[in-house]
Order: C-alpha cells, then sequence, then structure tokens
C-alpha cells in the first residue's frame, strides 16, 4: 500500500533537515599518499560476477577474508561468483545484509584471498583524502571525503552520515571499498543511489559509513560454513610433471582445524589436494563447488599427494573459527594466490 504524501513529505523533509551543510570552498588540506599506500587497495579489491556478467566490485576484510559489496547488484545473482586479484574465479554465498543501506558480504566456498582492509575504528574527517578503485584492474581513483549526508533509504529509514565523495564515483564503482590514506583503513564502501524510490534524498553514489560495516560484519560472525583449516595454492596444470594436471598445494594448516586433525602437512612442500569425493580438484572453484552443499559436522574424503606417496584423507568439516588462527609457518611469507579454506 502506497503511503499518503503528506507522510512522503515529512520524511523527505525529515531527511533535508537532518544534512548537513556543504563544506565551505576552499583548499582541501591533502594528505601526501605513498605508492606502497596506493598499490594495496588494487590488491584487496574483488570483481563480483553472476556467472560471467560482472556486477560490481567489493573489497576483502582483514580479519576474516570476507567481502564487502553493494547489495543492490547481487541480489538477484543466480550464479554468484567472485574473481580475485590473481585471476582465480571462486563461487560465493550472500552471509549478511542490510537491506536499509543496501549493503552485502559475501564469502567465497573454497577458500579466501589472503590480503584485505582493516574497517576503521573511526569515520575519518571532511576533506581526508581517500581512494577506490572504479573497475577492476583498473588505476585507483583517488578523492576527498566531502562531506556528511543523511537521507532516506528502504521503508523510509532515515539513515545518518554517509559519505559524499568528491569527485563522485563513477557507475562501475559500486561495492568499491573507500581506502583512508592516512590510517590505511576502509571508512566507506560505495553503493548506487536508490532510483526507484521516491523519497530518497541521495540521487548520486555515496559511501555507507564504517560504523554501519562494522556493525554488519559483526553480525554475521556467527554465520559460517563448513571449514578445512587450510591455506591452499593452485598449481597450474604442467606446473611438473608428478601434477601434470594441477592440484591445490596446502600452504598451511590452522592448528586444530580439521585439516591439522586429518594429519595434512603445509608448507613449500605441503601436501596436494587432487581430488575430493572422487572428484578431480584442480581449482579452488572445484572444490568450492564440491564443498557447497555439505554442512558443518559432515565428512569429506580428499585425495592426498605427499611426496611420492597419494593417500586418502578423512575430514570432518567444522565452523570456522570467529577470527583466523595461527598457522604452523608463522614465519612463511603468504603468496597473493593462496587462499585460506
Amino acid at each position: 500500500m502506497r503511503r499518503p504524501i503528506a507522510l512522503l513529505a515529512a520524511v523527505s523533509a525529515l531527511a533535508l533537515a537532518a544534512s548537513p551543510a556543504p563544506a565551505q570552498d576552499g583548499p582541501p588540506e591533502l594528505v601526501t599518499t605513498t605508492p606502497a599506500a596506493r598499490a594495496r587497495l588494487p590488491r584487496v579489491t574483488v570483481n563480483v560476477l553472476d556467472g560471467r556478467e560482472s556486477l560490481a566490485r567489493g573489497v576483502v576484510l582483514q580479519d576474516t577474508g570476507r567481502i564487502l559489496t553493494a547489495l543492490a547488484p547481487v541480489r538477484e545473482a543466480r550464479d554468484l561468483r567472485v574473481v580475485y586479484p590473481d585471476g582465480r574465479i571462486d563461487r560465493a554465498r550472500v552471509v549478511a545484509t542490510d537491506l536499509a543501506w543496501g549493503v552485502a558480504l559475501l564469502e567465497g566456498t573454497a577458500g579466501r584471498w589472503v590480503e584485505g582492509l582493516r574497517l576503521s575504528d573511526r569515520d575519518g574527517r571532511v576533506r581526508d583524502e581517500v581512494s577506490w578503485v572504479p573497475i577492476a584492474g583498473s588505476r585507483v581513483s583517488s578523492g576527498l571525503l566531502r562531506r556528511r549526508r543523511s537521507f532516506v533509504g528502504a521503508n523510509a529509514t532515515l539513515l545518518r552520515d554517509a559519505w559524499e565523495l568528491d569527485p563522485i564515483p563513477a557507475n562501475s564503482a559500486v561495492g568499491s571499498g573507500v581506502f583512508h590514506h592516512v590510517t590505511g583503513t576502509l571508512v566507506g564502501l560505495i553503493v548506487p543511489p536508490d532510483r526507484e524510490s521516491e523519497i530518497t534524498g541521495a540521487d548520486v553514489a555515496f559511501a555507507v559509513p564504517a560504523s554501519v560495516l562494522r556493525a554488519l560484519a559483526n553480525s554475521a560472525i556467527a554465520a559460517s560454513r563448513p571449514w578445512l583449516g587450510l591455506v591452499m595454492v593452485e598449481l597450474p596444470p604442467g606446473a611438473s610433471v608428478r601434477f601434470a594436471t594441477g592440484g591445490l598445494r596446502v600452504s598451511s594448516v590452522a592448528p586444530g582445524g580439521p585439516g591439522a586433525l586429518a594429519g595434512l602437512r603445509g608448507g613449500p612442500n605441503g601436501d596436494v589436494i587432487v581430488a575430493a569425493e572422487h572428484r578431480p580438484v584442480r581449482t579452488l572453484a572445484d572444490l568450492g563447488d564440491i564443498l557447497e552443499p555439505r554442512q558443518i559436522g559432515q565428512e569429506i574424503t580428499l585425495r592426498v599427494t605427499r611426496g611420492g606417496a597419494t593417500f586418502d584423507a578423512r575430514l570432518t568439516l567444522a565452523a570456522r573459527p570467529a577470527a583466523p588462527a595461527p598457522t604452523e609457518h608463522p614465519n612463511e611469507e603468504a603468496t597473493p594466490a593462496a587462499r585460506g579454506e
């Protein structure tokens, strides 16, 4: 049922009244950006797909490997996938949403990217310098936190303290994380305007503040998919005579996790998983397809090669811990191709 016009006008007026005045014109106080800071953002930005169709960008969270992205593009996806910075593709699922702000939290089915951004403990200040990735694999765009903005979101919810960015991000930047140069943290996530709403006050893309993103990430800690307790690296076909068809090398093993309990070994010469449930495993997406229908507490059989021997390992799928466990090789430098399962 449509809301009375008077009520719509009252809510819209409330949104406009809540909006702070635009920042005064004047030269911004810019912070010098180091090449290392700018180079980091593309390494934590993923492309979100429906099958082969690109939907949005996403940004990987440091503590969990989960991915923040805009809800609107992924809401109707039938074959949700993420493309990591090295080109590897993994199936994904939605673990939490914020309908009012239009934000979704995803996780890969077969693993997680080893790099990520930490969510800011504060939301930044007007005229702080930030960056985002408009298109996966493209150059970083830089801008400013222009001003705070309040407006009406879904279900006539008043949303406070969104960020307007300067310059305004292109539509292709939807889902991109807003990287704060000074703190090196995530202070926002770019989402599109709600053009179908009759009462929204947001007519351009804006950035959801870090406080909202933190609440969403915390609400999803208990939502967990089956976990193997392994970090794996894809071996491309033909990498060696022994693994002519490829496989997944175990880079590290979480103490106390399913992989550790089954006796799997990690490291530069760690075990290589070549099959799961009698199906060949050449990529993380292959393993993700096998794990997707399974539940915590169920068992899975992995075919493992160690040295010159091949054997089957039976693992009981467990719930992922709230924080990543230390690995058995704490001094080993993680490669960008490694992801944790």
